[in-house]
């Protein structure tokens, strides 16, 4: 049932996609934890939420960028041309201070989650953060069209996922990573396009 579906579980969960947990505060229900990409690092709140009976699972990356009343309607059309484009998580603004977060709510009802299910809505959330982290800067400060500046940041993340030769590692092996750290490369199987497609599927099956 998923009232049985908690803290410990997510922790077990976080820690066999080999995340770092920052913070954990289990009267709020709230674990922090912190990703990287090839451009920079973010925050992942990752949470319950109960109410009516009914828990949610919440996932949330604060901060990603902000925006300005500079090019405003322009980041907003792209803003929303992303939303269309992902399947598993929303972009969203404060307008109070012009924060841009994304975060994705999914309802438990009567399930558990399953490892493989929470590895597919987190590798997606974190995806999209580190594909899309650059497209508002883009827009802003170099002038892009929308649809450019899209159409950059998607190809410059997959150029950057297809294998690289390390001159300096003749043998071929990986560098060695910092204990407890993680970069988006290393999840496994993490194709976007179908990781989307099957959390969507997932989800969906989850709710008949």
């Amino acid at each position: 049932m998923a009232q049985s579906f908690g803290i410990p579980q997510l922790v077990e969960y976080l820690n066999q996609m080999g995340l770092k947990i920052s913070r954990i505060d289990e009267q709020q229900e709230l674990l922090e934890l912190v990703f990287h990409g090839e451009q920079g690092q973010w925050r992942l709140v990752v949470g319950l939420q109960r109410r009516d009976g009914l828990r949610k699972l919440m996932l949330i990356v604060p901060h990603v960028t902000h925006i300005t009343q500079r090019k405003r309607l322009e980041c907003l059309e792209a803003l929303m041309a992303v939303n269309y484009r992902i399947a598993i998580g929303k972009f969203g603004l404060d307008l109070e201070d012009g924060e841009i977060r994304l975060e994705e709510t999914i309802p438990l009802a009567d399930h558990d989650l399953s490892f493989d299910q929470f590895q597919l809505a987190v590798g997606a959330i974190m995806q999209t953060v580190s594909i899309y982290n650059n497209l508002l800067p883009r827009i802003i400060y170099k002038g892009m069209p929308v649809q450019e500046a899209l159409q950059t940041c998607e190809q410059e993340f997959f150029q950057q996922d297809q294998p690289k030769e390390d001159n300096n590692n003749k043998d071929g092996e990986p560098e060695p990573e910092a204990p407890g750290e993680i970069s988006i490369d290393e999840l496994p199987e993490l194709n976007v396009e179908d990781i989307l497609a099957e959390v969507a599927r997932i989800f969906e099956k989850s709710k008949e």
